[in-house]
């Protein structure tokens, strides 16, 4: 006969021992959850490729414009020079009744105080003295105002 302490140890470990079909329930039931935790780690890194993918598209669309925009601006740049070359200008100058300026259509105009040299062609009526300019923008604007602004008015 069983001593306490060995039917103790027995209804234990029966408790303990677990039907064949309990086992299998688990074994299904975790590899279910690993299955699922997989299914959602690919679901995710594929989202995220997809976001990448779209981004390197979007990144090339861009990339494409930018030069299409670049090399329209450059031939943009070859018109404006072309518009502006010498003989283009000189061309329509002429086309609009310009001509050279000779010297003898010239005036020169001479001016006193002036620290630069002066020419000996220039003509002593045409001597003009330049003031100098001391008012400030604060005297101008008050000046301004006042004319503006006429007390009594």
């Amino acid at each position: 006969m069983q001593t306490f302490a060995q039917f103790r140890y027995t209804e234990i470990t029966r408790a303990f021992k677990q039907a064949p079909w309990r086992v299998q329930t688990q074994v299904i039931a975790t590899l279910a959850a690993l299955a699922v935790v997989i299914v959602a780690l690919g679901g995710m890194y594929l989202a995220e490729a997809s976001r990448a993918a779209t981004a390197g598209r979007d990144v090339q669309f861009l990339q494409a414009q930018k030069a299409a925009l670049n090399f329209a601006i450059d031939r943009q740049e070859a018109d404006l020079a072309a518009a502006k070359s010498l003989t283009r200008l000189e061309g329509r100058a002429r086309e609009l009744g310009y001509v050279p300026a000779q010297p003898e259509h010239m005036e020169f105009l001479a001016v006193k105080g002036y620290p630069g040299s002066q020419s000996e062609a220039v003509a002593p009526a045409n001597e003009v003295e330049v003031l100098d300019y001391n008012e400030t923008l604060g005297t101008a604007l008050a000046h301004w105002l006042s004319v503006v602004i006429r007390p009594g008015g």
